[in-house]
């Protein structure tokens, strides 16, 4: 090797003159290593795995769920049985539980009752174990008519994160079902609103109630993707649909923007999910997944993201 070379020549020289050069000689291959570092480094933008990267700010998140396995075995009912799911369900649960021991308890009494929820109930379940005892309730809860009255305490100009199994709203109806179901696009929609314009009183359940009221609840399909548009009006927001451009996107984000994005079946969601996409920097990308602290607290490379999006819109204060 060239390098190599040099140095073995230089031994016969003089002291001084060898420390000299070979000093030059490293510090032009530190220089080198350095530059192929950083184009490797470009090569790699975005494609990097996810890794850990802590929690998202938790401020605004109410999950007070009291399970008890033994008190809700004993308020089962004859006539609370009867789904048409069984035992393949069940051990897929039982699986699930084994990966995540802080959440078993209530994953195995869902396995073990698996006739008294739903498919939907399972899906939440296999896609976010933290849901476990959320979901373990339903049945016993109902849909709460009344909405939580909350406010969620966050200064204009900063995305809150909020969950929409949150325990203030988690059993308020919406659409088919409760809101731990099926609002994870007015959750979304609440953090973009309550971050753009201030309001802390523009809550999951309080976007919820207006979005089924005022015609962007589709049964059966779920959330209008019209309410991030035409509905964020009614908000003093402005919302448009975007390309997925890592660039451009980035650039609205540094813009002061939200980014709310559909996705297609994957690491989110078995059918389809709403999330914000909260951040996006030179190797990874940070989301707030409604559903999910555990997907929000990780960093997503971009070749990972981006074939997941099925549409994304960017919302501004109007």
């Amino acid at each position: 090797m060239p390098m190599t070379y040099l140095d073995e020549e230089e031994l016969a020289g003089p002291r001084k003159k060898r420390k000299r050069r070979r000093g030059r000689g490293r510090g032009l291959l530190l220089l080198l290593v350095l530059v192929a570092i950083l184009a490797v480094a470009w090569q790699l933008r975005g494609r990097l795995p996810a890794l850990p990267a802590g929690s998202p700010p938790d401020g605004n998140i109410v999950l007070d769920f009291s399970f008890d396995a033994a008190a809700l075995q004993a308020r089962i009912s004859p006539d609370m049985r009867g789904s048409e799911l069984g035992e393949e369900q069940a051990a897929r649960l039982r699986a699930k539980a084994r990966d995540y021991p802080i959440h078993a308890e209530a994953i195995r009494f869902i396995a073990d009752n698996i006739d008294i929820y739903d498919q939907e109930a399972v899906n939440n379940v296999l896609m976010a174990p933290e849901k476990a005892e959320f979901v373990a309730l339903v049945p016993f809860m109902g849909e709460s008519a009344a909405p939580s009255g909350a406010l969620i305490e966050a200064k204009k100009g900063e995305t809150p994160y909020l969950l929409q199994y949150d325990s203030r709203w988690a059993y308020h109806g919406y659409g088919s079902s409760v809101m731990g179901y099926t609002a994870c696009g007015t959750t979304c929609f609440s953090m973009a609103a309550i971050g753009l314009t201030g309001r802390g009183e523009y809550t999951p359940d309080y976007v919820s109630d207006w979005a089924e009221q005022n015609g962007y609840y589709v049964p059966g399909a779920g959330t209008a993707w019209a309410l991030f548009t035409d509905g964020a009006a009614s908000f003093g927001l402005s919302g448009e649909a975007v390309a997925a451009d890592r660039d451009g996107l980035k650039a609205r984000l540094e813009g002061g923007e939200v980014l709310i994005a559909s996705m297609l079946p994957g690491d989110f969601t078995m059918y389809g999910h709403i999330i914000v996409i909260s951040d996006i920097g030179a190797f990874s990308c940070r989301v707030y997944d409604p559903s999910s602290v555990e997907r929000s607290s990780r960093l997503w490379s971009w070749e990972k993201l981006e074939p997941q999006l099925a549409q994304v819109w960017a919302l501004r204060a109007a």
